[in-house]
C-alpha cells in the first residue's frame, strides 16, 4: 500500500493498492500540495487531475499523461518528464529549474509566470502555449514555438537554434545573449525586443487557420 501525502501537513491524500506508482493511473484525482519528490512516476496517468503546489522535486516522469491537469504552482524542479503529454494543462506560476521536458507536448498549456530556468525542452511541441514567463538559459532547440506567447518572456541566454517561431509573438522579449538566427523570425511578431535584433520589427503574424501552424 502507498499513501500519497500532503507535503505541509502530512495528511493522506489518496492510497494505492499497490507496491510502485509506477504506470499507474492517478487521474482525476485531488492532490493538490502532495509530496511526490523523487518518486518513480514513469508512464503514470494524472489525466485531469488536480496538482496545484504538488512537489515534484527529482522525480521520474517519463512518458507520464498530465493532460488538461491542473497544475499551478507545482515545483518540478530537476525532473526527468521526456515524452509527457501536457496538452491544456494549466502549469501557471510553476517551477522547474534544470529539469528535463524534452520531446514533451504542451500544445494549449498555460506556462504564464513559470521559472523553468535551466531547462530543456529540446524538440518539445509547445505550439500555441502561453510561455511569458522565465526562460533563462533553457534549452529549445528545435522546440515547435508556433502560435505561442512569448511577448515579455525573459529568454536570456536560451538556446532557440532551430526552433520553429512562425506566429509567435515576442514582443518585448528579453533574448539577451540568446543562441538563434534572424530569419527564425520572419513570421514572428519581435517588435522591442532586447537582443541582437533590437528594436526592429522583423515580421508580423499572417492571419492564417490554426492549422496551419502544424503545416
Amino acid at each position: 500500500m502507498i499513501e500519497i501525502k500532503r507535503k505541509d501537513s502530512g495528511e493522506v491524500l489518496h492510497r494505492v493498492d499497490a507496491d510502485a506508482l509506477k504506470g499507474h493511473s492517478l487521474a482525476g484525482l485531488k492532490l493538490v500540495g502532495a509530496d511526490l519528490r523523487a518518486l518513480d512516476l514513469a508512464g503514470a496517468n494524472f489525466r485531469n487531475s488536480d496538482l496545484r503546489r504538488a512537489d515534484f522535486t527529482g522525480a521520474n516522469l517519463k512518458k507520464v499523461s498530465f493532460y488538461e491537469a491542473s497544475m499551478g504552482g507545482a515545483v518540478l524542479d530537476k525532473v526527468t518528464a521526456t515524452e509527457c503529454d501536457f496538452t491544456e494543462a494549466n502549469l501557471e506560476s510553476v517551477r522547474a529549474h534544470d529539469a528535463d521536458f524534452s520531446r514533451s507536448v504542451f500544445r494549449y498549456a498555460n506556462l504564464s509566470q513559470c521559472d523553468l530556468t535551466g531547462s530543456k525542452m529540446i524538440d518539445a511541441d509547445l505550439s500555441v502555449a502561453d510561455l511569458r514567463g522565465n526562460l533563462t538559459k533553457t534549452d529549445l532547440h528545435q522546440a515547435d514555438l508556433r502560435g505561442s506567447k512569448l511577448n515579455s518572456a525573459i529568454l536570456a541566454s536560451a538556446d532557440l537554434s532551430k526552433a520553429k517561431l512562425d506566429g509567435a509573438n515576442l514582443m518585448g522579449a528579453d533574448l539577451s545573449g540568446a543562441h538563434y538566427t534572424p530569419e527564425q523570425f520572419q513570421n514572428a511578431r519581435a517588435t522591442g525586443v532586447v537582443g541582437r535584433l533590437g528594436t526592429q520589427q522583423t515580421g508580423r503574424v499572417r492571419k492564417r487557420p490554426w492549422w496551419q501552424f502544424w503545416g
